[in-house]
């Protein structure tokens, strides 16, 4: 198996596909406000991508406008949708009348885990005028060829929640530590984006832990960061990604495990991680370069450069089937996250 299948197989496992034409742009999330204007709310918000930071947030704007608007504590309503779910389970209350004289507002989360989107379409046809509807899809695939999306993007009802690009991320992080009154050095900003991965939730958190254990206008530096890591007993999935690059296996279960444990990390997040950890390690296969690899993989290239075990070309093709066929037991099976996180290493470490 060649370099170039690991990477293009990684790459579209990471950014999933989203078809649009030159001319069709989804509405960014980020401009929602300009869709909660009094005289034009939306009977349907729906929300998708795999930023569910973003996503959440979003949510609680929406549900801070109409909430005041909504007269009856009846007439919120929440759901989460499983494999098992339908589309009547939430368009019937949509279509019943609010019990107060104000409107109906439901909350649906998880759209991507049920089969039978296509009946959504009847309702974005004919949506209740007194409900409005929030739909949250944590995934990214939304084809604009296919309903419902087609006909949520013409009735302009969808907004996406696209992952932030390295440097709008490092942005947002260091805004973020502005609000939380840090003093963050950029060599500690780029390790915390290392040790943390790419997750808004995650770095926000991490953020306010360093701002209450930190000293008010101390200089946060890369030692801070790492003394802080061992203070708190907190592994992170740089941890994994350097345990499993290494070849350690016994130390890849125990971060693993760790991760699963604790708040805000859970089993989609690290197979993502991993994932474009892997696609990171194929890039830079055969560069020994310093400028090389920083042009290929960005900052992260002083770190991956470091790594013995899976600088390989087969244990990388090794690593991304593993990670597949754990992102397919994850999707299709209901095996427990630790037993998933055992079998994936054994495979990748074999």
């Amino acid at each position: 198996m060649n370099c170039n299948f690991v990477f293009s197989c990684c790459v579209i496992w990471l950014k999933g596909k989203i078809k649009l034409s030159e001319k069709k742009e989804i509405e960014s999330i980020y401009n929602i406000k300009k869709y909660l204007q009094d005289d034009a709310i939306l009977p349907i918000y729906f929300l998708f991508g795999e930023d569910s930071f973003t996503i959440n947030n979003v949510i609680k704007i929406i549900e801070k406008k109409i909430i005041p608007l909504v007269t009856a504590d009846f007439d919120r309503e929440s759901t989460t949708l499983t494999k098992d779910s339908s589309i009547s389970q939430f368009i019937d209350l949509a279509y019943s009348f609010p019990f107060g004289n104000g409107k109906k507002l439901i909350t649906v989360r998880n759209f991507e885990a049920i089969n039978d989107k296509k009946l959504l379409l009847n309702y974005i046809k004919d949506p209740a005028e007194f409900t409005v509807l929030i739909i949250a899809q944590y995934s990214k695939s939304a084809p604009l060829n296919q309903e419902p999306y087609k006909s949520l993007f013409a009735k302009n009802y969808i907004f996406e929640a696209r992952e932030m690009r390295a440097n709008e991320l490092s942005e947002w992080m260091f805004k973020k530590a502005k609000v939380e009154k840090l003093n963050l050095s950029q060599a500690a900003g780029q390790l915390l984006l290392e040790m943390v991965g790419e997750s808004k939730a995650v770095l926000e958190m991490q953020l306010i832990k360093i701002a209450t254990y930190s000293k008010p206008g101390e200089e946060i530096t890369p030692e801070i960061i790492k003394n802080l890591a061992e203070i708190t007993k907190e592994y992170t999935i740089f941890d994994l990604q350097n345990a499993l690059g290494n070849g350690n296996k016994e130390k890849a279960i125990e971060y693993a495990f760790n991760l699963i444990d604790s708040d805000g990390n859970k089993m989609t997040l690290i197979i993502a991680m991993l994932t474009k950890y892997i696609t990171n390690l194929t890039q830079i296969l055969g560069i020994t370069n310093d400028a090389e690899g920083v042009k290929a993989i960005g900052g992260s290239y002083y770190f991956a450069k470091k790594i013995t075990y899976l600088r390989n070309e087969n244990r990388l093709a090794n690593a991304a089937k593993a990670l597949l066929e754990a992102d397919i037991r994850l999707k299709t099976t209901t095996i427990d996250n630790k037993t998933n996180l055992s079998i994936l290493i054994a495979q990748i470490l074999k």
